[in-house]
């Protein structure tokens, strides 16, 4: 499962190489590895980066509208899970194909990401309680900011929840890069192809991971405090839709191993 690396582009290109020309080069082997034509993933590229405007556009209609967007069970949060949920059926179908062809290595990874997108459904629609309207304990309503039966809103573990964001943003942004370059992993590149998110989805890493890093290391001002911390909602979706695309793509790549005259899921 090897992908076509901007390194090995590069060497077929002059040192004078545009930027524009480096972009193009970037797409069509981009584009080359998806299986799908440079328009679409032109398309795809703009993703996180309508995700964070959209945000943005929600904040400057003003506090209501804002809110619809972020609120618990709004438009962010209803697309993420949709997202984890997309994730978790592709992640079951990598799952099922790696333990057919008998790596036991790559299937217990892929096990223990299954369980961790399981997880973060169930955190959050906080295991089903607004679906269903139970009553929060009042000895957990005491310790969670929102009063729910969730992890992520406790006290102190919230924090913890905040810094695995970053750590999962910034593996989605370096692994990839660092597969990209290093030659030290030249050996190994197609192994970890099957574990590291392809480089065109940086830009869905590199967003949150600026965002995250940010609001870990800085308070929000006073002054926009609410549109700061439920901005955070924004930057969860386009990790999600990283994670999303990260999944269809090992899976797009068994299919085409599969049946290699396939054109693929796009």
């Amino acid at each position: 499962m090897k992908q076509t690396t901007v390194a090995d582009s590069d060497k077929q290109q002059s040192s004078g190489v545009s930027l524009a020309g480096r972009f193009r080069q970037f797409v069509k082997s981009g584009a080359r590895d998806w299986g799908i034509t440079a328009t679409r993933l032109k398309l795809m590229l703009t993703i996180p980066f309508l995700i964070a405007l959209s945000g943005a556009v929600a904040a400057l209609l003003g506090k209501e509208a804002y809110k619809l967007f972020t609120r618990e069970d709004g438009i962010a949060e209803t697309l993420q899970v949709l997202c984890w949920i997309g994730s978790l059926v592709l992640a079951l179908n990598i799952i099922r194909n790696y333990g057919k062809s008998g790596n036991r290595t790559i299937t217990t990874l892929y096990i223990v990401l299954a369980v961790g997108i399981f997880f973060m459904i169930g955190e959050e629609i906080s295991w089903g309680q607004r679906m269903f309207g139970w009553e929060t304990p009042e000895s957990y309503a005491q310790i969670n900011k929102q009063e729910e039966t969730n992890l992520h809103n406790i006290y102190g573990i919230g924090y913890t929840f905040k810094w695995l964001h970053l750590l999962v943003a910034a593996y989605g942004v370096f692994m990839p890069l660092l597969l990209l370059r290093s030659r030290k992993l030249q050996p190994y590149r197609e192994e970890l192809s099957m574990l590291v998110p392809h480089y065109t989805l940086v830009p869905f890493f590199f967003l949150p991971f600026a965002w995250r890093l940010y609001r870990n290391l800085f308070p929000a001002p006073k002054d926009f405090y609410f549109v700061v911390s439920e901005y955070s909602e924004v930057m969860e979706l386009v990790l999600v839709s990283g994670i999303l695309l990260f999944l269809l793509f090992q899976k797009r790549w068994l299919a085409k191993k599969e049946q290699p005259n396939s054109n693929g899921l796009l």
